[in-house]
């Protein structure tokens, strides 16, 4: 089989990054791993399979990763248009102590970016976590890498605001941000296609917004 990536392009122990051909055929290898988990779950198909669909060798696959699990997880980071996180770290306003008044409206931009960067690549990837919840082996894995991913995300946005990881803040924003784009992605997954993933996750935010934005107490008490 023909390999689609130069062999100058593979990635070596000396590689200190990727270049973008490789990206792309990183991220191009966990897409096809996880669709094919999605049709046939994770035990139901092959290493050489997934090598073809994307347009490998099986040795291509493993300067990419060590085994099969590795390949259908990737690299979360991939998921994003470049630069993503660097512009949400520089959004802050100078001057600000603590938590930032724009903290809420940098994180919204920062999902409407995702979710405007690939729709069909997250779609698929809804398809696959939704069959990874009946596989042991998979399931298993995310309940392991879940929480340290958003303990990762919430050190990024502690040190731009200059707190404390654990302000209780932090956990509550992220955990709202996340339903909402479940929520909306489920509802773009069943609809007509009317309306865009971000248009859908907005509502969703306005929606809590809307609730949240009221007194915790009755004027009464």
């Amino acid at each position: 089989m023909e390999n689609s990536a130069n062999k100058s392009d593979e990635p070596t122990a000396s590689t200190p990054t990727l270049s973008g051909r490789m990206q792309k055929t990183r991220l191009s290898i966990t897409r096809h791993c996880r669709d094919l988990t999605a049709e046939f779950g994770f035990n139901g198909f092959t290493i050489e399979q997934a090598c073809e669909r994307v347009g490998i060798s099986r040795r291509t696959f493993f300067n990419y990763f060590p085994g099969k699990l590795d390949a259908v997880f990737g690299h979360g980071t991939e998921e994003l248009p470049e630069g993503a996180i660097d512009r949400f770290m520089a959004a802050r306003p100078e001057g600000i102590e603590g938590i930032s008044p724009t903290l809420l409206a940098d994180l919204v931009a920062l999902v409407l970016e995702q979710l405007s960067f690939d729709e069909k690549a997250i779609v698929s990837t809804h398809g696959f976590f939704a069959a990874a919840r009946r596989e042991p082996e998979l399931l298993q894995h995310m309940v392991q890498s879940g929480p340290k991913k958003v303990a990762e995300f919430l050190e990024r946005i502690a040190s731009r605001e200059g707190v404390e990881p654990d302000h209780p803040a932090l956990p509550l924003v992220i955990h709202t941000l996340h339903f909402a784009t479940i929520q909306a992605i489920e509802r773009y997954v069943e609809g007509s296609g009317e309306s865009s993933l971000g248009d859908l996750f907005l509502e969703h935010i306005a929606q809590g917004q809307q609730v949240l934005s009221q007194p915790l107490r009755r004027a009464s008490e």
